[in-house]
Order: C-alpha cells, then structure tokens, then sequence
C-alpha cells in the first residue's frame, strides 16, 4: 500500500473512531432540530428550563448510577433510595428547618448506599439480586412509616431548592450542573476515578496491582445513595410535599440515560459527559411527544426501543472497533528505517 493509501485509511480510522465515540452526541443534535423544526416553541427559553428542573433529578441519580455500571455494578434499589429519601425531607421538612430535612435525607440516602455496597463486597452477593432486595426492603419500608399517605411541607423556605430561580435558571439545574461537572471531573482525571475504571475492566489485575477493589465497589454504591438521597430533597423541595408511591418508575430513566449515553454495562467504560447526553436524549424525547400530545403508553414503547437500539450500538462498537484497527493494522507497509518512526507512532497514538 501507498503512503497515500495508507493515510487514507487512517483517515477513515480516525472518522469511525470518532463516530463511535461522539455519534451519541450527533444524534441529540439531529433529535433537537427535528423536534424544533415539528415544534418551535421546544426552544423557548422557559420550556427549556422546565425540563432542566423536571430531569434535574434522574440526571443527579444518573451521576452515581455510571460510577456503579462502570464497575461493573448494578442498581436498583436506586429508586427506592429516592423515594425514601423524598419521604423523609418532607416529614422533617414540617417542623424543622429545610436544611435540618435536606441534610437527614441525604445522610439517609447514604446510608442505603453503603449497606448496598457491603453487601454486595462484604457479603458476596450478585449486585442484581442484592440491590433487588434492598429495593423490596425499602420500598415496604417506606410504605410502613408513611402508611402510604403524603407528607406536605407548607413553608415557602422548603420550596426554594425545587422551585426557586435565579434569573430564570433554576436552581435545581444549577446543583444538576455542578454535581456533573464534579462527578465528571472526578471520573477523569482523580486516582480514584481510574480505580473505578479498572476495576470494571477487569477486577482480578486491579486487585494484584494493589487497588483496594471492594472499597473502590462499594464506594461506588455509597455515592449512588448520596445522589438518590440529593435527587430525593430536590424533588420534595419541588413538590412541596412526598409520599412511598413517589415515582416507581425513576429507577428505569436513570437506567435509560446511563444506557443511551453509552455506558457499558459489563463495566470499564462510561463517562458523565455521555450520561448527560443521554439525559438530553431522553428528556428532548419526553418533551417532544408531550408537545405533539403522543400518549404516555406510545412514549414507554419508543423507550424501550431506545434501550434495546443503544445496548445493540454499544455492542457493535466493541466488536467492530477492534476488527477495524486489525483490518487497517493488517495493511500497513512492512517498518523501514524511513516509515517505523514516522507512521508507525502515530497511528498508535490515535488509536489507543
């Protein structure tokens, strides 16, 4: 093969590298404007911030639930973490001062997800089946205390983190962005962020290279609960009262979004960026259908469809992405003194 040749295929390397990489994001693009151009009040400033506050919630659960899937992990106990969560802040919430409520919930929320974490590192349990039990456990839990009967907080003060603004912007939002910015920072580029990464990858050579696994695992489900336990105070802070009947089915939306964003669900690969992304997906979707009045029941079968085609394009990219860079690495000119420096690093950079 040419030298021309060559660089042209390396070119189509790097364009499917990319598209692999990135096409999540194209397809929010493409989604907007075609939502837009059906509906143009879709990007009216107010509706845009009505949904901003709508998803803050499932976007702030999404947080944790990508650190748990990329260690290989699995969470449902996720919905049940938010619901009791919820539950408490507005009970508190009725006699004492919303921090007091906020701060009890959320160190609720934790707990949940530590006992989550031990359980699954401590006692050996599958992650389905152990966060399954504790989903059952919380959820009868929750309706035992509450008797199923909602708690509504009066005070204008408890209000003002679901509902308040700041020149329009909500202030859930905001907390929404903050918390991604900083579990996505985290992720990248903090010791404990690569932790997480290899032992998703591969939990046996994490733990001979000296990485303390279960405590990386059930951190992992630690910071799960913290962020259902936030997600929780946000969303009684908004509707200024809760109960055990919540919403049963946030536990599938903050699955959905980490699954769209492309997340693996074998573990070792993810980011928050692609968890946001997935929340744009889902929450444009939702909004969209809801403008053109589509039917709730119409809506729950296109979601399943989004999950099943985004598990599918997962899937793909591990097996062709490999296949490719053997395809283009089976083509390249036999190393010389003259091409081994110049060709052979490059394509190694732009392929790891």
């Amino acid at each position: 093969m040419t030298r021309e040749g060559f660089t042209g295929e390396r070119l189509a390397l790097r364009a499917s590298l990319a598209l692999r990489s990135y096409g999540i994001v194209a397809a929010l693009v493409i989604l907007v404007a075609i939502i837009a151009i059906i509906h143009p009040s879709f990007l009216a400033f107010g509706n845009l911030m009505n949904i901003v506050s709508q998803w803050a919630p499932v976007a702030i659960m999404g947080i944790g639930m990508t650190y748990v899937v990329i260690t290989g992990g699995f969470d449902l106990s996720i919905g049940a973490v938010y619901t009791l969560c919820a539950v408490i802040a507005a009970a508190v919430g009725r006699t004492e001062a919303p921090i007091i409520a906020f701060a009890l919930a959320i160190a609720v929320g934790l707990l949940a997800g530590v006992i989550n974490g031990l359980v699954v590192t401590v006692l050996r349990v599958n992650a389905f089946i152990a966060t399954l039990g504790t989903q059952l456990i919380i959820t009868g839990m929750t309706l035992v205390l509450t008797g199923n009967v909602a708690f509504i907080v009066t005070f204008d003060q408890f209000r003002v983190l679901g509902s308040g603004r700041a020149f329009g912007v909500p202030y859930s939002g905001m907390l929404m962005l903050a918390l991604m910015i900083i579990g996505g920072l985290v992720l990248a580029y903090t010791p404990y962020g690569q932790a997480i990464y290899a032992v998703g990858g591969n939990r046996e050579a994490s733990r001979l290279a000296g990485i303390p696994t279960s405590t990386t695992v059930w951190s992992s489900y630690a910071l799960a609960g913290f962020c259902a336990g936030i997600a929780g105070t946000v969303s009684a802070s908004q509707l200024s009262s809760a109960q055990a009947n919540l919403n049963p089915s946030i536990v599938f939306d903050v699955l959905t979004v980490v699954i769209v964003g492309g997340t693996l669900l074998t573990g070792g690969s993810g980011a928050i960026w692609r968890t946001a992304v997935g929340v744009g997906i889902l929450a444009a979707l939702q909004n969209g259908f809801n403008l053109l009045n589509v039917s709730p029941y119409y809506q729950d079968i296109i979601k399943g469809v989004i999950v099943i085609a985004a598990i599918a394009r997962v899937d793909w990219r591990r097996l062709i992405g490999p296949r490719l860079n053997r395809e283009v690495r089976s083509e390249l000119p036999e190393p010389s003194p003259t091409t081994h420096s110049e060709i052979t690093p490059s394509l190694s950079k732009e392929t790891s």
